[in-house]
């Protein structure tokens, strides 16, 4: 399975390989995912996580930002990816009590240093993340990014406004999962909020479950101390 994608639906000029500052700004719960590999099937619950590159020199072909994305499997175990990604992000590795339950909405909207590489797949480019890594200290966005909307889907407490502005291949893969056949849609065309809309705070539409709360300082996010890059 390619782990990394553009995921603006259309088919642009992959993200050149290199290393740029990003910001996270989409956190999608996927559900139970099947995959074959080698002939062997695995099922796993698997998150999504997208970043926008935050280099206005590098740009797609539309001038809008590079977006791309990397899967992972839900889990903190000792040798799992996204263990290894968020201690690298957040420049350590989590205690005993973050173990326990950590919560991954704190990630939506902060800044990283992410490194690109590019191969070739069946002829076709594609951009994958190698590594992500916590920006130095006091580094700041250039002026005038950060225009991405955070996008957060949980399934959990489904928003189906933010649902509806993810990719078709992506919801098609979200409504195969077991959790997704365990809901109940809303019935009839879902309304897609304003481009300006911060859709990882579904808690401004009245009708719309709220999320689980960002970690506040001391929560021990090991985000605590980075700078709050998401304009309100």
């Amino acid at each position: 399975m390619i782990v990394s994608e553009n995921t603006g639906g259309a088919a642009f000029t992959p993200c050149p390989a290199g290393t740029y500052q990003a910001r996270c700004v989409r956190l999608i719960d996927m559900g139970t995912q099947t995959t074959d590999y080698q002939g062997e099937t695995k099922t796993a619950r698997k998150v999504l996580i997208a970043f926008e590159i935050l280099d206005t020199d590098v740009r797609r072909d539309d001038g809008h930002p590079h977006v791309v994305s990397k899967r992972f499997t839900a889990s903190l175990h000792e040798k799992a990816a996204l263990r290894k990604t968020l201690a690298s992000w957040r420049g350590r590795d989590f205690n005993q009590d973050e173990l326990k339950a950590f919560n991954l909405f704190g990630v939506l909207g902060q800044t990283c240093l992410i490194s690109l590489v590019s191969n070739t797949k069946d002829g076709k480019s594609f951009t994958n993340i190698a590594a992500i890594m916590a920006a130095p200290k006091g580094t700041t966005p250039p002026e005038g990014t950060c225009n991405e909307p955070l996008v957060h889907w949980d399934m959990a407490a489904p928003y189906w406004p933010a649902f509806a502005t993810l990719p078709a291949r992506v919801i098609e893969q979200i409504e195969a999962s077991p959790e997704f056949k365990a809901l109940t849609p809303p019935a009839g065309r879902i309304a897609v909020p304003s481009p300006i809309q911060d859709h990882a705070r579904p808690h401004a539409a009245a009708a719309a479950p709220t999320p689980a709360p960002a970690p506040t300082a001391g929560a021990g996010s090991g985000f605590d101390d980075m700078d709050d890059d998401v304009p309100f």
